[in-house]
């Protein structure tokens, strides 16, 4: 595949389900200058070269890497390399935003379909990652942990109201 002109590709190693939902957001050959958001934030952590351990690094933590491409303006002035600790930051960084949306969307899907197995696929579908990024199981683990640590029901009940006749034609709610 050939690159942008005027854009310089840069690998990052990150995580499959990260790398999924970048390019489903971003596209194919996601271009990252200053003026997007995840740009802004991938400027501010580049650097040049000087962790040349950096790959050992993170082929033990990240199992792929992402492509992007950022303008060759920036790699001149801020090089295109990233050390250990600036890749753990850009990968946080994405994670935080992908599991926020993860939150969000799966409570909204539970309130109407109270299964997670049920809203997986639409959760999915809406980030853009697919069952190979992610599992069904660490998603499933990884929304139980959400609610236990925010409090919220860990499974929702399905509450159905049933009325049982009274004297004189009362109703009560059970």
């Amino acid at each position: 595949m050939k690159g942008y002109k005027g854009y310089i590709s840069v690998e990052i190693p990150t995580k499959k389900y990260i790398k999924a939902f970048v390019i489903s957001q971003l596209g194919e050959k996601p271009l990252l200058d200053r003026h997007s958001k995840y740009g802004r934030s991938l400027y501010s952590i580049l650097e040049s070269n000087r962790n040349p351990a950096r790959l050992e690094y993170s082929e033990l933590r990240y199992n792929t890497s992402l492509k992007i491409y950022i303008p060759y303006k920036t790699h001149k002035n801020r090089g295109c390399s990233l050390n250990h600790t600036n890749i753990k930051d850009f990968n946080l960084m994405i994670e935080d935003e992908i599991k926020h949306r993860f939150y969000e969307l799966m409570n909204h899907y539970m309130e109407m379909l109270p299964s997670i197995e049920g809203n997986l696929p639409h959760v999915r579908k809406k980030l853009g990652i697919d069952i190979d990024s992610w599992s069904d199981d660490s998603m499933k683990k990884d929304y139980y942990r959400h609610r236990k640590s925010t409090g919220k029901p860990i499974f929702y009940k399905n509450i159905i109201t049933r009325y049982v006749r009274l004297k004189h034609n009362q109703h009560f709610a059970v």
